[in-house]
């Protein structure tokens, strides 16, 4: 094979090797702004939490209880059925299964299978404030002010039992399930992280305390999103539980009570600002891209494609429509270019050397 084939087949790896970096780097969103519009409102009193699941939206109130909304058409959303089980701060439903944290009587379990008729199958309460609950499989997670977090078996659904607890005398409003760890925003002690692979003895691992005010946490990867009564959102690595350290925070002196966290954007309700759309691509330097306030004061969203579901206390649900969403760009780190740029110049150089030595002999 001659210089010059040689030369060509090294530069065409080169391309490809430089084009492959291009596919796989890291993708990050364009920061430009998003601008949230209101579409749709569903009125209710008191809406406290909210999921969306397959154009239904069930809510939860300090209220109404539980109630099911048809948003098949974000315009105009309709309800389709409602069970009155009293105050509502949290839900999760799975597999056709609502787990209400009810904040006087505890775990209300409901059959939401047929949206039309739900129908209240089972309940657990040994006292206490319940203010959050987070389902996994069989096991229901709950956190109440007087009895903090306690692990609810509900294998037998109509028969849910408690099998485990983790009570230090904190006050949690929040929980986050990740593989054996439970997350609780302590209002008093900010992150706890709890031990749950023997559910009938939980134990804390580690913590994490920035100030007073923590209400609820979600973990994506090994990043969790701290959200406080006064401090706004903080961002902490939790690689390792045991000694988490904070990233960032983002603090505009609002109220933030939740976080919906959607790739490389954290949505957050903020009790005196609405939502706020807050850039985490770098989670040391978060900043507020967009947001949307009509007043009111908001509890819990949902984001389900470009549509923000927002519950609010005085305007119950309302519904927003995400334009100019910015669309994934593909992301190069410095050193992967630098590193490139060096190749090709040791290629050059290597190429003329034996193109040199090439031409030369062929003269001689």
């Amino acid at each position: 094979m001659n210089s010059k084939k040689l030369l060509s087949k090294k530069f065409l790896f080169i391309i490809i090797v430089f084009f492959m970096f291009l596919s796989n780097g890291n993708k990050v969103y364009a920061d430009l702004n998003i601008n949230p519009q209101k579409i749709g409102q569903f009125d209710t009193l008191n809406a406290w939490d909210v999921v969306v699941i397959d154009d239904i939206a069930y809510i939860g109130g300090t209220e109404e209880g539980l109630q099911i909304i048809d948003v098949s058409d974000p315009r105009n959303p309709t309800e389709l059925g409602h069970l009155d089980l009293g105050v509502t701060h949290s839900i999760d439903v799975l597999n056709g299964v609502a787990y209400l944290a009810n904040y006087f009587s505890g775990l209300q379990i409901v059959n939401v299978s047929n949206p039309l008729s739900p129908i209240k199958i089972s309940d657990f309460y040994d006292g206490g404030h319940v203010s959050d609950v987070f389902t996994v499989g069989d096991l229901v997670y709950l956190v109440s002010l007087e009895n903090g977090l306690e692990i609810i078996n509900c294998s037998d659904i109509r028969h849910p039992t408690k099998i485990g607890e983790y009570n230090d005398g904190g006050s949690p409003n929040g929980v986050f399930i990740k593989g054996d760890l439970a997350y609780i925003a302590e209002y008093h002690a900010g992150l706890e992280i709890v031990n749950i692979s023997d559910p009938f003895n939980p134990f804390e691992i580690g913590g994490c305390f920035n100030g007073e005010g923590a209400y609820s946490v979600k973990v994506i990867d090994n990043i969790a999103y701290l959200c406080y009564s006064s401090n706004g959102l903080e961002i902490l690595n939790v690689s390792n539980p045991n000694l988490p350290t904070t990233l960032g925070s983002f603090n505009n002196g609002g109220i933030v009570y939740f976080a919906f966290i959607l790739d490389d954007m954290a949505f957050l309700s903020d009790d005196n600002d609405g939502l706020e759309i807050v850039n985490i691509s770098d989670p040391t330097n978060p900043w507020k891209i967009s947001g949307f306030n009509d007043g009111g004061h908001t509890r819990n969203l949902f984001v389900d494609n470009n549509l923000v579901f927002l519950t609010d206390l005085d305007d119950g649900l309302e519904i927003l429509e995400l334009s100019n969403v910015p669309t994934i760009q593909n992301f190069v780190p410095t050193e992967i270019v630098i590193t490139i740029v060096i190749l090709c110049s040791i290629l050059v150089i290597t190429g003329g050397y034996f193109m040199y030595r090439h031409l030369k002999k062929k003269n001689f």
